[in-house]
């Protein structure tokens, strides 16, 4: 509750000018968790490549999160995570026996920051927030982990462009991280979406830049399968997707995502394609597949998915040798709130001795 009473001591005083309606009206909570078990088999040293024990682990993630109205423009929010040894900002989960029952298990606030609709177009988060820009559907993760939420500054401008053709356009500058004698290591990017719809068909397509800046001799963080983690690094991202009703699930979605470093010739790829739906309706279900390809310096590593039993993009030898592999599964809501999603990720990473597989099972909860 510690989260709920820091909002509260920014509530406005009843009576003034802003309040509209009592402070439990203003207040909203969210909750979500997961439960997972998870094998890795021939698994491998993410640092040598050499061939170690497969592992087998049970995990599991809970948040816990509250916005307060400030204005009627203006929203307070903050989240409360649970957060892996090291506080890893890729790993919010806790791993069964982290600890003697759970003791040293860590909890950190993991979101907080102001939301300010300046006007019907415009739109302003300042602080710890979640990533600003829009990422492709399926499995979004392999650019920027969804579990990272930056610090700093981001806005969109979304013009009113009635039932037809519309866009939107978003900047953002982030902390990466701070460094007391020395200029913080930082992001700044930009992205423009554009959403056509033809007949029943919702096609999105998007590019992005990102220019990370400020590095020199401070590495923002070990940086998977990259060999250029101290310098200067910029990279462009796009995507094109699309979702169409029909096929044997109702409903079919597919994209591809490329990603290119500016600074060298390292590219990256992700085709993927999923029948059923992904929303969080009783009954629904889903198949996905994906394939993935990245040269080692693809992109900034520090910030991708974690998921694959070889994270980033390949050994994290130097070497930028790169890697490819696929992630295939499905999900199952039971519940409007409960979801059970079975599937497996591959790394074959170059000069490793194995492709490592990890499979999963997760039982996904909403609590708010």
């Amino acid at each position: 509750m510690s989260l709920v009473f820091a909002l509260l001591a920014f509530a406005p005083q009843q009576g003034t000018p802003s309040s509209g309606s009592s402070i439990w009206d203003r207040l909203k909570f969210d909750a979500n968790g997961r439960m997972r078990g998870e094998a890795t088999l021939d698994n491998i040293d993410a640092a040598t490549g050499n061939d170690i024990d497969d592992r087998y682990r049970g995990r599991m993630r809970f948040r816990f999160g509250a916005s307060y109205e400030l204005d009627p423009a203006l929203d307070l929010y903050g989240r409360l995570s649970t957060a892996s040894d090291g506080n890893d900002a890729n790993n919010p989960h806790w791993d069964f026996g982290d600890g003697d029952g759970f003791n040293g298990a860590g909890i950190v606030v993991d979101r907080f920051y102001l939301d300010w609709e300046a006007n019907e177009e415009i739109h302003v988060m300042v602080g710890k927030q979640p990533h600003a820009f829009a990422m492709p559907p399926i499995y979004g993760d392999f650019l920027w982990d969804s579990d990272i939420s930056p610090a700093g500054v981001a806005a969109a401008w979304k013009p009113k462009t009635g039932d037809g053709v519309s866009f939107d356009a978003r900047v953002a500058g982030y902390v990466a991280t701070e460094v007391a004698t020395d200029e913080d290591p930082k992001m700044y990017g930009a992205q423009g979406n554009v959403y056509i719809p033809v007949d029943d068909l919702k096609l999105q397509v998007s590019t992005s830049f990102y220019d990370w800046k400020d590095n020199g001799t401070t590495a923002v963080a070990g940086n998977q399968g990259n060999s250029a983690t101290t310098a200067d690094f910029k990279t462009w991202e796009a995507f094109a997707s699309g979702t169409v009703p029909g096929g044997p699930l109702d409903e079919m979605t597919a994209y591809v995502q490329l990603m290119d470093n500016l600074d060298s010739s390292d590219n990256g790829l992700v085709v993927g394609a999923q029948l059923g739906s992904s929303k969080w309706v009783r009954g629904n279900y889903n198949a996905f597949l994906l394939v993935y390809n990245f040269d080692g310096d693809a992109f900034f590593s520090p910030v991708a998915q974690d998921d694959t039993p070889v994270a980033g993009t390949g050994l994290n030898d130097g070497n930028g040798g790169g890697m490819d592999g696929l992630v295939v599964g499905g999900t199952y809501f039971w519940r409007d709130n409960i979801a059970l999603k079975l599937w497996a990720l591959t790394s074959d990473a170059e000069g490793g001795d194995s492709d490592p597989v990890r499979v999963r099972l997760d039982l996904d909860f909403k609590v708010l």
